[in-house]
């Protein structure tokens, strides 16, 4: 008798397989190659995000196979358990967030800083599933300029891990009904990922809970197997899997399945959901069978194998030397030099399994040293994350002469009154001190984040010419009625809700800002229909600012540290690098030809800021600070800057 299983027998553990098999480093192999492409080159594979999933199936088979054959022979310790995930798991994690931590100090700016160092803290603990879940304010970097950002998956199945090894000794009391039990907590998790899935898709995303089905087919899988090797057979029973042609068949079957879900299945369809099954139900086929065609002649294969075996550090290294190579490049990474990152990332993955994984993760040496010794080298990891980020991105590492420029947004934003007159994106009713006071004259903002940003200086000449400012700014949502944006749904009810209270307050003034990144055609159909219904609403002076001057790349702070590291000066105050402006000038120009039409007055903001020498990036004292902290949104001293110049060009109101 043992204790995990009181009615198994020794014999049923010795008869559990769990031989090395080189097929499944092969599915590996299947599994990664596609996730690498997709991030490389997102058209090329649209589906290759799957492979994580195949990932997770083939975890849940091969942990829940050791820990299951252990529990059978009695043999299963939690503590030996998790000394072999510890020396399996964080030997190439240490590594590579060591790695890409070293790279930030010397490239990245303090709020990008700040965000990694979250990461690093998040990934330590295995929480960055969570952190990212977070990380939805406004100033959090774009996904595919995240460093950490893979770390979600590992993330997701510590976290399971955790659970597992426990909830399957309880479920071992009812050895006969295991595979059931299993099977239902797969159910209720997918059921649950399916639901949440409608409403929430970054959480049926990033919970542990709606993604504990991938693993739970995978660990499915595992009971089952075992059940089958050692069930007796008697005359007239059929394996579902037995025979040779029925296994070629199913393995050829599964292996287009998964094939179609790489490169038919991409976004939109939803993930993780119903499609995701496609690609996970065939890599349990191809585990679930063996030896047939597709397993000896490409699972098998050297190549194959070879991917599979250096496949978790090659997960690893990828993605950060492609944030990096976005970082640099703008965005547009050009193709050899993505080609040139996988190559490199296979050179590092099979460094770090060669010379860190295998000598730490094999031999019964030194155990306690090495894991006592990864442990630490983890909390150290996390404290250096933990100060990154209190510390906002340890400024002190930037050069002198630009430190002050290194701004995260926090310094300018924390007067736009976010979740009351900055709407987010779940929002769509402005709290009452959004309204004004009710002094008049009232001149009244509206637009997106960008507008937000214009708010300080507004108010500020407010409180000094004895006029009262109400804000009405709605995160990445135009000032246009009808205004749609799938990705914030509450855009046109917050629209509409502003129009009802122009109607009902009035203003003496009304002044539309924002980022305006909308199609030409889309302005002009948007403003010919909010106009006239401002117009009836009763304000008698209507204004469009126009477009500020922006910055590509990460924002302004982000090329000021970039042109230093090139060129060892400070970026001047005017200046074309880097700017959008040849978006920016011609839409300035249509917007100044709509306003014409419409005959409301048009402000342009470029103009004022730019000229030949280029689009300031600098103003005050000896240029002493910058006028936007990241893309576009404005500094305070520029957002008074700014605030002057159009209060300037309005007649009727106190100067």
């Amino acid at each position: 008798m043992n204790f995990a299983h009181p009615n198994s027998s020794l014999a049923e553990a010795h008869a559990t397989p769990l031989s090395y098999r080189e097929d499944i480093d092969g599915l590996r192999a299947v599994a990664v190659l596609p996730v690498l492409a997709f991030h490389a080159f997102p058209t090329a594979v649209p589906g290759g995000f799957y492979g994580v999933d195949i990932f997770f199936v083939i975890s849940g088979y091969l942990i829940t196979g050791i820990i299951h054959k252990q529990m059978l022979s009695g043999t299963f310790s939690i503590a030996d358990f998790y000394a072999r995930r510890i020396r399996r798991i964080f030997p190439a994690l240490i590594a590579v967030v060591l790695v890409t931590f070293l790279i930030a100090w010397f490239v990245l700016p303090p709020r990008e800083m700040k965000s990694l160092g979250t990461n690093i803290a998040g990934g330590a603990i295995f929480i960055q599933n969570f952190i990212l879940l977070g990380q939805v304010g406004y100033f959090d970097l774009a996904a595919e300029k995240k460093p950490l950002l893979h770390l979600w998956s590992l993330a997701i199945e510590e976290q399971y891990y955790i659970v597992w090894p426990v909830l399957l000794m309880v479920i071992g009391w009812w050895r006969r009904s295991s595979l059931v039990i299993t099977a239902v907590l797969a159910v209720a998790s997918f059921v649950a990922c399916v639901i949440v899935q409608r409403s929430a898709p970054d959480y049926a995303f990033y919970l542990p809970v709606t993604r504990a089905w991938e693993l739970l087919v995978g660990s499915g899988l595992a009971i089952w197997t075992s059940r089958r090797n050692t069930m007796p057979r008697f005359d007239g029973m059929k394996d579902p899997v037995d025979g040779r042609t029925g296994q070629e068949v199913l393995a050829i079957v599964a292996l287009a399945a998964i094939a179609f879900a790489f490169w038919r299945l991409g976004r939109p369809a939803p993930h993780p959901g119903l499609p995701t099954l496609l690609p996970m139900l065939g890599a349990a086929a191809l585990i679930a069978t063996s030896g047939t065609l597709v397993h000896r002649y490409v699972l098998s294969s050297a190549f194959v194998v070879f991917i599979g075996l250096i496949s978790y550090p090659l997960y690893l290294w990828h993605y950060p030397l492609m944030a990096y190579a976005r970082i640099h490049y703008l965005d547009q990474v050009p193709a050899p030099v993505m080609f040139g990152i996988i190559a490199v990332s296979v050179a590092l993955a099979w460094l770090t399994y060669q010379f860190i994984e295998r000598p730490i993760r094999f031999g019964r040496r030194l155990v306690p040293l090495k894991v006592g010794s990864l442990l630490a080298g983890m909390v150290a990891l996390g404290a250096v994350g933990v100060a990154a980020d209190r510390t906002s991105g340890w400024p002190a590492r930037i050069p002198p002469d630009i430190r002050g420029f290194m701004l995260d947004g926090s310094e300018t934003a924390q007067f736009w009154r976010n979740g009351k007159c900055l709407l987010l994106a779940d929002q769509s009713a402005f709290a009452p001190e959004c309204l004004g006071a009710g002094r008049r004259p009232l001149v009244a903002l509206w637009g997106d984040s960008y507008a937000a940003s214009l708010y300080p200086g507004l108010a500020r000449f407010g409180s000094e010419r004895g006029f009262d400012v109400a804000q009405f700014s709605i995160s990445a949502c135009a000032p246009l009625i009808g205004y749609v944006n799938p990705h914030r749904p509450l855009c046109k009810p917050a629209n509409d809700a502003v129009l009802k209270h122009l109607t009902e307050l009035k203003p003496d003034v009304l002044i539309f800002y924002g980022t305006w990144r909308v199609g030409d055609e889309e302005a002009r159909v948007g403003l010919d229909r909010t106009i006239p219904l401002v117009k009836a609403a009763g304000v008698p002076t209507i204004v469009i600012a126009g477009p500020p001057p922006t910055w590509d790349g990460d924002g302004l702070p982000a090329n000021l540290l970039d042109y230093y590291f090139q060129t060892h000066t400070v970026l001047p105050a005017r200046t074309w690098f880097r700017t959008v402006d040849p978006w920016t000038k011609p839409f300035d120009q249509l917007l100044a030809a709509q306003a014409k039409k419409l005959d409301v007055q048009y402000v342009s903001v470029r103009d004022f800021m730019c000229n030949d020498d280029g689009c300031l990036t600098r103003i005050g004292p000896n240029d002493s600070e910058v006028t936007t902290f990241d893309s576009g949104h404005l500094t305070n001293p520029a957002s008074i800057l700014v605030a002057r110049h159009v209060l300037d060009a309005l007649p009727g109101l106190p100067k």
